[in-house]
């Protein structure tokens, strides 16, 4: 009875304090555009984002754009690699925004910096389907 007693009271133990979170605050849209390098230009909109952290960190952002802004956006957030035309991104979208198929991406490396203390790899997804109003999709992480 006492062992039944002893595990139950270590249970309890166990889910209190998995209610009680875990002290970390949830991501803000300066925290995920600080780590992902993005510079969003007048106009735009975040869309959708989240952030995942754990060994690794991994943001996902989702920015709508005005078609002449975009150009203006890669160069701002030192996006170094070429657009390829079709190719498809390797990691999952947001579920609130979905992909179209007129779409362009490549991926590149980002220095450490503001927001970002080690290396990220970035995922850029360019997508057109919208052409007055863009969506790019950015996926960064470390490893």
């Amino acid at each position: 009875m006492r062992l039944v007693l002893l595990v139950l009271a270590v249970f309890g133990v166990i889910g209190l304090s998995g209610c009680s979170g875990s002290g970390e605050a949830e991501p803000s849209v300066d925290e995920a555009l600080a780590f992902t390098g993005l510079v969003v230009p007048q106009g735009s909109e975040v869309v959708a984002f989240d952030a995942e952290h754990g060994i690794d960190s991994r943001y996902r952002l989702a920015v709508a754009v005005n078609a002449d802004a975009v150009d203006r956006l890669l160069a701002d957030s030192q996006f170094s690699a070429p657009l390829e035309q079709g190719r498809a991104a390797i990691q999952a979208p947001l579920p609130q925004v979905s992909i179209g198929t007129d779409i362009a991406s490549a991926t590149d490396e980002l220095p450490p910096g503001p927001g970002r203390p080690t290396e990220a790899h970035r995922e850029l997804l360019l997508d057109r389907s919208n052409p007055a109003r863009p969506v790019i999709h950015v996926w960064a992480f470390t490893t």
